[in-house]
């Protein structure tokens, strides 16, 4: 597997069986601060990918993603662990070491 995985709502369910705890990154490609985390989220995701899967789903392509994980803006980050949501999200990531503190976060037991 990649180090970034694009998913739509079909194969969504099958990434979230992982062992491992999935950050999924709600998106798309015309949203400036989606954009703007790309860089650090790729740099992160292959820092990372031995610990921790990396997917990103596209709300123009994925119909309904927003009302499935209650979208509101984006990139919404939303980690995973045993398939289900965590409680925290990451909104409109504006620095590498914000991600980055998600990260270690959701990587806690």
């Amino acid at each position: 597997m990649s180090d970034f995985v694009t998913v739509n709502l079909d194969t969504i369910p099958e990434l979230l069986k992982s062992e491992k705890p999935v950050l999924l990154t709600i998106g798309a490609p015309w949203c400036i601060d989606c954009r703007r985390a790309q860089p650090f989220l790729m740099a992160l995701a292959k820092q990372y990918s031995d610990r921790m899967v990396f997917a990103g789903a596209n709300v123009d392509e994925c119909p309904g993603i927003r009302e499935t994980y209650d979208v509101k803006h984006i990139p919404t980050m939303i980690i995973f662990k045993g398939g289900k949501p965590q409680e925290n999200r990451l909104v409109e990531v504006k620095t590498p070491g914000e991600l980055k503190a998600f990260i270690e976060e959701g990587l806690k037991d």
